[in-house]
């Protein structure tokens, strides 16, 4: 368990705060970027607690300022897209994408201090069909994320996101936490094969591993950008199957594919939007081939991490993608199914997900948590994040997993020899080629 100050410092991510300032140092995805048009209206946003506007110019450039006017604080969403700036309608104050007042229309010539006002502003860039943001200190900013799945034509990728009503943390726990599958996603009949079928629809390698021990024994090792968090269980054959998922500070899970089988590859992105809700981008790549209709389909169908069905949408921050599923009813539970098929009735992977995080309220009080042997995982990415925070806030020290080629990086699932270490053994699945 982690004492009430300690859990305050993994889970508040305001302005000034540890964790916040932690963030602050990489590069965060902001919207799809197909989601501003040039000329277009802004569109609301939330990062580590900041109100924002994104809007993208008559010359394609986008820009990412604070949303409320300097002046009297009237909501730049309303805004003027002009000339690569947003014009307040409330008294005509004019900003550049870098914070600048360029116009003050409403004040006499003789007392315009428009040199002087400095709006909230950030850096933005595109890449893999994203707006990424970079909120922190360093000019020139670093470099931005060099992904696989960014570098593949539109075709080869599917990004989709959706919001969650809890802290960042424990979504980012549940995607590292290897013990919760065989249960959250479980079935009660594994002999099944309709249940195997959709258990792999799902999300490859589910339907082997159900058939195996649901309690596996867990392992994790120290990476230069973060951790490697291994589930291993006994096959039939007396082999072992692991399942490697990757963390990558501070907010990036890879779950496992198996290499073997013409894998879809996948990515979760955890971003905080204040201290009690989080933004949760999921990303599925194939770094071969343009992925299929079959594939897409099932992915729009609600069964996997992707969640396609939302409630009407509002202007409000992240209103577009709020899914119908809800804790307002019962993320949509089949209750039949839940007392004769599955272990959790409510239908999708994804969905699943969101209804456990937020049954834990918006942020879990760690102190009352009783961990065991199947949580080490979950303690190595606390310690990782918060030593992070610690070691910059004392000693300035940049925060481990900033190099742009350190996300060059693979999960993988696999059968080996018990006698091969696992690490050794699935190497050159680990790394992009």
């Amino acid at each position: 368990m982690l004492s009430q100050e300690a859990n305050e410092r993994l889970t508040r991510v305001g302005a000034g705060t540890p964790m916040g300032n932690l963030m602050r140092q990489y590069w965060m995805p902001v919207l799809l970027a197909s989601e501003l048009h040039p000329g277009g209206r802004a569109k609301r946003v939330k990062l580590l607690g900041e109100s924002l506007v994104a809007y993208r110019s008559r010359d394609g450039e986008v820009g990412l300022l604070g949303e409320f006017c300097s002046h009297r604080r009237a909501s730049l969403y309303f805004g003027r897209n002009e000339d690569g700036c947003l014009r307040c309608v409330y008294h005509g104050w004019k900003y550049d994408r870098d914070g600048h007042c360029v116009d003050m229309p409403n004040v006499t010539p003789e007392n315009n201090f428009q040199e002087k006002v400095r709006h909230p502003a950030y850096p933005c860039a595109e890449r893999g069909g994203v707006v990424w943001t970079y909120m922190g200190p360093s000019r020139p900013t670093p470099e931005l994320p060099d992904l696989e799945w960014c570098a593949l034509p539109e075709t080869q990728r599917l990004v989709t996101k959706f919001y969650q009503e809890c802290n960042y943390m424990q979504a980012l726990e549940g995607g590292i936490d290897p013990s919760h599958i065989a249960f959250l996603h479980g079935v009660i009949d594994t002999s099944d094969a309709s249940v195997h079928e959709d258990l792999d629809q799902a999300a490859a390698g589910f339907a082997l591993m159900a058939r195996l021990a649901r309690a596996p024994h867990l392992e994790v090792v120290d990476r230069d950008y973060g951790a490697l968090l291994g589930a291993r269980r006994e096959t039939d054959e007396g082999q072992y199957y692991w399942r490697i998922t990757q963390f990558h500070m501070p907010f990036y899970t890879m779950p496992p594919t198996d290499p073997i089988a013409d894998p879809v590859l996948h990515s979760h992105i955890y971003v905080p939007v204040d201290d009690e809700n989080s933004v949760n981008w999921c990303i599925s790549w194939h770094p071969k081939r343009a992925l299929t209709e079959a594939e897409l389909a099932s992915w729009r169908s609600g069964l996997s991490v992707h969640i396609m069905s939302f409630a009407p949408p509002t202007s409000a921050a992240y209103g577009d993608i709020r899914p119908v599923a809800s804790k307002d009813n019962d993320y949509l539970m089949d209750w039949q199914a839940h007392q004769t098929q599955k272990f959790f009735g409510v239908p999708g992977v994804g969905a699943q997900d969101k209804a456990i995080t937020e049954s834990q309220e918006t942020i879990v009080d760690r102190s009352q948590e009783y961990l065991s042997s199947a949580d080490v995982g979950i303690i190595r990415v606390r310690k990782c994040l918060m030593d992070a925070a610690d070691a910059l806030e004392d000693q300035g020290t940049p925060p481990p997993g900033m190099a742009s080629e350190s996300f060059r990086i693979r999960p993988v699932s696999l059968i080996l020899p018990k006698d091969v270490p696992w690490v050794e053994g699935a190497s050159e699945h680990l790394v992009v080629p």
